[in-house]
């Protein structure tokens, strides 16, 4: 046979030799794909059927639950402040009062005629004696949040619990009225408070409830206010209470404020610092529900 001849039986010969490496080499990968099936189908857990869910009844009715707050409010005391009630005559404002009501009322009063709504640059810390100093002084202005810090420190210099509350675009003051158990807002800035229709003065979570519910609600006679009443009520449906009103004992920067506010609600994005808290429960801001109030001041 030619030279020729014998080399293309030889490539031939190689040829079908590697033709069955490779058909040898796929089956394996078959049987071994196949039984790698079986196995993991062998190992499967059995399908468990669902169980009813628990059946979790109500030991207490719900209205006998004492809810507690989750969260503690701290308070300037009055010893910290007794120079501010001093040097003011903060007793003489209040003289003659036969309740909370209208001791609030006057130191509200009294707080909104102590300079014209100007703006705070530089802003001063969150201290009265401070901000009435210098914005008597004309070295600065003071809005909303500066009247809030007096009056809650002038109400606190009486060993009375206040705080600040902040609602949509503006600031506001909750005062502990001792004789009727309960929380009342006070808006120095404006002169003025929120009522229901028989007169009685409502907290930030009554008025948003009112609002929500359009309940007839309104504000106090001789108001300073520079929108509708509608427009400032709708304030209240996004507010703030502020944890820490110790600005006195425990002084903290303006950039630290956001840290120790609890929202009530889950509200838009807008304004809304990452680090401010949530609460969807009214205990945690009103213990007790409305009813409920912080404990003694030491």
């Amino acid at each position: 046979m030619p030279a020729g001849g014998a080399v293309s039986l030889d490539w031939m010969q190689r040829t079908v030799g590697r033709r069955q490496v490779v058909l040898v080499v796929g089956l394996a990968l078959v049987v071994f794909g196949v039984a790698g099936a079986i196995r993991m189908l062998g190992h499967r857990p059995p399908r468990v059927e669902a169980s009813p869910p628990v059946r979790v009844p109500l030991f207490v009715d719900p209205s006998a639950v004492d809810h507690q707050s989750r969260f503690r409010f701290t308070f300037d005391p009055p010893e910290v402040l007794a120079v501010l009630r001093r040097q003011e005559h903060l007793d003489e404002v209040v003289a003659g009062s036969t309740s909370d009501r209208e001791a609030f009322r006057r130191l509200m009063e009294w707080t909104h005629e102590q300079w014209q709504l100007g703006t705070p640059n530089p802003y001063p810390p969150p201290d009265a004696l401070i901000i009435l100093r210098d914005i008597r002084a004309g070295f600065t202005g003071g809005f909303c949040a500066q009247y809030c810090f007096v009056l809650v420190q002038a109400i606190q210099s009486f060993g009375i619990p206040a705080r600040m509350v902040t609602i949509t675009g503006h600031e506001v003051v909750e005062a502990w009225l001792r004789d009727e158990g309960r929380w009342v807002i006070l808006d120095p800035t404006y002169r003025l408070q929120v009522v229901d229709a028989a007169g009685r003065p409502l907290n930030a979570l009554e008025i948003r409830r009112g609002v929500e519910r359009g309940e007839a609600l309104a504000v106090t006679a001789e108001h300073r206010l520079p929108e509708t009443e509608a427009r400032y009520l709708e304030r209240y449906r996004r507010f703030a209470v502020w944890l820490r009103n110790d600005h006195i004992s425990r002084p903290m920067n303006f950039t630290d404020f956001s840290r120790y506010l609890v929202w009530f609600d889950l509200p838009d994005d807008a304004g809304r610092a990452p680090e401010s808290l949530v609460t969807g429960f009214a205990e945690d801001l009103y213990p007790a529900g409305e009813r409920g109030g912080p404990s003694p001041v030491p």
